[in-house]
């Protein structure tokens, strides 16, 4: 929960938004100096020991969303909005032809007047990701040594939608067409001394 102005500003302008991160190191217990493994000979210690795992697990609701319309007042309205009709609603569907809001609760201004939609009376996806790293020390001399590193950004290639089409006038109107955020991954040799 991080920020909510309702009380200023009335329920339709600003809502909270909910966001969870989970961060967490784990060193696995086997290798030289872990509990398990003290003993390993020198093979099984370069496979097996030292290995640290890490992560970072980003939960979060999505942006209130305003509904645009064409400048109907003919006051020159920057940012015109949308008459409000009905009372929307996530419907949560995703692609070519398909409605993320009930966009039957909105409609184009009539002339003459500005449109009555208030902000963020909608909210977009969500986001949810998981980064995994995975890291292992390789010890040479006292003071020289080798890391690698395997990190997988968003590793379960969760889909990370883009906002919905909020222009009232458009043919695409409640439609989310494209999404970022594919698997990355990346792998790293740092040499230190």
């Amino acid at each position: 929960y991080l920020y909510d102005r309702k009380a200023e500003w009335g329920p339709s302008y600003f809502d909270a938004r909910h966001i969870l991160n989970f961060t967490h190191i784990y060193e696995l217990p086997f290798g030289r100096g872990r509990a398990w493994g003290a003993d390993m000979p020198g093979i099984a210690q370069a496979i097996f020991g030292s290995w640290t795992l890490s992560g970072n697990l980003t939960l979060r609701s999505g942006f209130p969303l305003t509904m645009r319309g064409p400048d109907n007042s003919g006051t020159l309205a920057r940012g015109a909005r949308a008459d409000r009709i009905g009372t929307g609603g996530t419907l949560g569907q995703v692609g070519r032809g398909s409605r993320w809001f009930d966009t039957s609760a909105y409609a184009i201004p009539r002339a003459g007047t500005l449109g009555s939609a208030g902000n963020g009376t909608e909210r977009g996806p969500g986001l949810a990701t998981y980064n995994l790293s995975v890291q292992k020390e390789f010890p040479i001399k006292e003071r020289l040594g080798m890391e690698f590193r395997a990190e997988f950004f968003n590793l379960t290639n969760t889909p990370q939608f883009n906002g919905p089409n909020r222009s009232v006038n458009s043919p695409n109107f409640g439609e989310i067409v494209s999404a970022q955020g594919e698997r990355v991954t990346q792998l790293a040799l740092r040499l230190y001394f």
